[in-house]
């Protein structure tokens, strides 16, 4: 299993509330704009390996983010084949601004 902390998140919880796994899965989306579950996964792979991470994030834990993802609204999913393409359904730019906003917000209540 991963070694990830469920604390380690981008932004405040609720909607604009991404993990670490969650933010590493959109930069890998936004890099190359269409990617399926398999390849997010080899590129988490290298990056843990890169980082000499002691646990592997699997493959299943990888597929149940980016569905998650999809059903908040940070991906889109393309289910018209087998295999799923995902693309990013914001670009980083406006994800920032929404997770500003809903910093913003809390602060201000």
């Amino acid at each position: 299993m991963g070694n990830r902390k469920k604390t380690e998140e981008v932004g405040i919880r609720g909607y604009q509330s991404i993990s670490g796994l969650e933010a590493d899965i959109m930069h890998f989306v936004w890099e190359k704009k269409k990617i399926t579950v398999r390849e997010v996964h080899e590129m988490l792979l290298r990056k843990e390996m890169a980082e000499k991470k002691s646990g592997f994030t699997p493959y299943t834990t990888v597929m149940s983010t980016m569905s998650s993802l999809a059903d908040r609204g940070f991906l889109k999913q393309d289910t018209s084949s087998k295999t799923y393409i995902y693309t990013a359904a914001m670009d980083s730019k406006e994800l920032t601004k929404k997770i500003i906003m809903a910093v913003a917000e809390k602060l201000l209540v």
